[in-house]
């Protein structure tokens, strides 16, 4: 037996055996999703946590803030849901090559990657594949300061390439994933780049980057590119031959990650009667990395009995999320140091606690200024942020480690994800400001009295509004909503209270409004104001839209882009009764009922009877709401309109798709 084997593994081809290699290293590398540092990390099972994911085919978005939302602004186009282990299907009996996976940050994009290629390795799927070669963008930007062939990269990455032998890659089915392209500090160029064919000799990481997407090096590989979205249109859209946007998790998908999270079903079935309750919460927990911060935090409001005040907005759950970061962490750094032999250790304080906390906000701002997000020691070091001490707060930043590595010759850190990085850099910079009087928005670090909060507040929305691709919108959320004085109580040991916040704010909600207002080139980045505005409590907009609604004049038909987006904002994220949806209570207008899809989306009637509708207005519904997974309608009334044998037909194709919840239709 011994002798059969041993001969089944020297007779066997170098290319197999390199992919044989190449499967179990992938497979080490992604069965489980490790966070924390060293002996601190906790891990799952991939295949265990994975909940599928709302993927579709449709055209790009501009900014990330129209997409958070759950892309409800999408009203006429059509588009097509797909499974993740169906990204590269050929179409129309055409071969895909390329692929541009979009989404918001935490919406999932490199889970469903990392799904992908676990199948591959687990040899589930996708066997037609010979080789898949993972790059992600945060690593390759470690590479920048030398010139590499592509064998070589792909020899540093996977050693199990080096034996292979292969010096003709185009011969196999290859498949390159390049995650998180928004995250890429390199300078690619695809318009004057110089033509690159070769893998075995080196140049630049950008021209041979650039050249791997633009089809000149290794021409019959499929490439697939992951991105937030307003990064992503630098990529040349003639290039991507199938663009797909990652929505997250649809209503059904919301719940079975909550019931796969906990053990315990009452606990899992408490926490989706709070997550339920709030339709905030529920919207947004349409983003994976929402949902596993509200389940940690949640939970602990569960194990405590604290039935009140659940947090309402982002910025809420992630301060609680910090909290009990910095909770857990001092309960398990002295019970790890009392079970020690070494007597006499210092124990982690809560003032050792709450400057590692700030220290490692310094450095997520440090990062999101000079666009980085690995980290060395070094930089932790020059933030004051001890390696040791921070290696517990598992829950915040990571350690990168991968076996026979070279690119890690030295530790590499991450934030666990790029929303925490830059929650704690809105902490960083509230601090500074509210604590020592520091702007950290200009180069002087030296302290500015003379700069009012309301002024303070005006620089960062500019900076935010005047950031093309949206680097800095999330941010800017954050540091809005720690504005408010529930959010100080909460901070009370790290942040200084202060009363200048509250007039300031007010002042902040009208700075943004008036932005909304002077902005009408651009309707998808008044998203994110609208968005800042929620994290500050104001209701001033809710009340404008309702006024708009009770008014006699409905000026629904001459809206902007802009408007529309911020109606379905607002009616969305309020505590009105959306079951029930009457095209007219607003206006009996074609043009009104295709601007607020979204809502018709996610009523359960849908009344438009005598509203003098077109075919026009049944591909609307087909193609936004009847195909739709998430939607919640069952009964349609469409009775005297005149839609025509087109639009009828339009519909039948509406209600024979596999989506389609309606019971009643008439």
């Amino acid at each position: 037996m011994f002798f059969v084997f041993f001969h089944w593994i020297f007779s066997e081809k170098p290319d197999i055996r390199s992919q044989r290699k190449l499967k179990r290293q992938l497979k080490d590398q992604f069965t489980s999703v490790s966070e924390g540092i060293d002996g601190q990390k906790t891990s799952a099972l991939l295949n265990e946590v994975f909940t599928d994911l709302y993927i579709t085919e449709g055209e790009r978005a501009h900014n990330e803030a129209k997409q958070v939302q759950d892309a409800k602004f999408k009203t006429t186009n059509e588009e097509t849901s797909i499974k993740y282990c169906d990204i590269f299907r050929p179409a129309n009996n055409q071969n895909i090559r390329t692929v541009l996976t979009v989404g918001v940050a935490g919406v999932g994009k490199t889970f469903a990657s990392m799904k992908y290629i676990l199948d591959w390795a687990e040899s589930k799927a996708t066997e037609h594949l010979f080789f898949i070669f993972p790059l992600p963008f945060r690593e390759l930007n470690l590479r920048a300061d030398k010139e590499h062939s592509l064998e070589d990269l792909i020899h540093q990455f996977f050693p199990a390439m080096r034996t292979s032998g292969i010096t003709d890659y185009d011969k196999y089915n290859i498949l390159i994933v390049l995650d998180g392209f928004d995250e890429c500090r390199l300078d690619l160029e695809f318009i004057d780049t110089n033509k690159w064919t070769d893998v075995r000799t080196s140049t630049s990481i950008n021209g041979l980057l650039s050249n791997l997407i633009l089809g000149n090096l290794l021409p019959k590989a499929q490439i697939w590119i992951t991105s937030r979205p307003a990064a992503s249109n630098d990529i040349p859209p003639e290039k991507v031959d199938r663009m797909t946007e990652v929505r997250g998790f649809n209503d059904e998908q919301k719940e079975k990650y909550f019931m796969k999270r906990f053990s315990d079903e009452k606990v899992a079935e408490k926490i989706w009667s709070y997550v339920k309750k709030s339709r905030c919460l529920y919207m947004m927990c349409h983003i994976p990395i929402f949902c596993f911060i509200t389940s940690n935090v949640l939970e602990d409001f569960v194990e405590g009995n604290q039935d009140d005040e659940l947090p309402k907005t982002l910025t809420d759950m992630y301060t609680h999320f910090l909290l009990l970061q910095r909770r857990q962490t001092k309960v398990k750094y002295n019970t790890d140091q009392s079970n020690s032999e070494t007597s006499g250790t210092e124990t982690f304080s809560d003032k050792t606690n709450d400057e590692t906390i700030l220290s490692l906000g310094k450095l997520a701002f440090k990062g999101l200024e000079e666009k980085n997000l690995l980290f060395t020691e070094e930089d932790l070091t020059s933030c004051g942020t001890d390696v040791t001490k921070a290696a517990v707060f598992s829950g915040l930043l990571t350690q990168i480690k991968r076996e026979n590595h070279e690119l890690y010759k030295q530790n590499m850190f991450c934030f666990v994800h790029q929303s925490i990085q830059e929650f704690m850099a809105a902490l960083h910079v509230f601090h500074s400001f509210t604590n020592k009087g520091e702007n950290v928005f200009t180069e002087s670090t030296s302290a500015t009295s003379g700069l009012t909060a309301s002024e303070f507040y005006k620089k960062a929305v500019d900076k935010a509004f005047e950031s093309d691709h949206g680097d800095w919108d999330m941010f800017l959320r954050f540091l809005m909503g720690l504005s408010l004085e529930s959010n100080q109580d909460l901070l009370q040991d790290l942040i200084d209270k202060s009363e200048k916040h509250k007039d300031a704010s007010k002042e902040a909600v009208e700075y943004i409004k008036k932005k909304t207002r002077e902005n009408n080139s651009d309707p998808e980045k008044n998203l994110n104001l609208f968005h800042c505005l929620n994290e500050l409590n104001d209701n001033t907009l809710v009340q404008e839209i309702k006024n708009y609604l009770n008014s006699e004049e409905k000026p629904f038909e001459t809206f902007s882009a802009s408007q529309w987006s911020a109606l379905n904002f607002v009616l969305l994220t309020s505590d009105e009764n959306l079951e029930v949806f009457d095209l007219k209570k607003y206006l009996k207008s074609e043009q009104v009922l295709l601007g607020m899809m979204p809502v018709v989306k996610v009523s359960n009637t849908t009344l438009l009877s005598w509203c003098e509708l077109s075919g026009e207005s049944c591909k609307g519904l087909t193609s936004s709401v009847l195909s739709n997974p998430s939607s919640n309608l069952t009964l349609l009334d469409l009775s005297h309109n005149d839609l025509l044998d087109a639009g009828v037909m339009r519909l039948a194709d509406g209600l024979k798709h596999v989506n389609c919840k309606l019971e009643t239709l008439k």
